[in-house]
């Protein structure tokens, strides 16, 4: 069973393209996260790491632990992505 949600999630960025993603349940938790991973991060094109609040898709594992299964919120769901802004600034 898939639920959509509002989640911060720590992003990662290549060329412009988002390559990674991860949720978390605090903005402070995503910033830390942000910040080690800023340091240890040794991929040779240019990165940049992000923490934003974004539409996802979520799961649960076999274990019951939720993780994001894709952004929702992209340039190819432009409706979806509407929807994003307006929850990120009033919902």
């Amino acid at each position: 069973m898939t639920v959509e949600m509002v989640c911060i999630t720590l992003l990662l960025y290549v060329n412009g393209v988002v390559e990674s993603h991860v949720g978390h349940h605090k903005m402070v938790d995503c910033l830390k996260a942000k910040k080690v991973n800023e340091k240890t991060y040794d991929g040779g094109k240019p990165f940049r790491f992000t923490c934003q609040k974004r539409l996802v898709e979520v799961g649960k594992d076999d274990k019951g632990n939720n993780y994001i299964i894709r952004l929702l919120d992209t340039d190819e769901n432009p409706r979806i992505k509407a929807k994003s802004v307006t929850e990120k600034l009033g919902g």
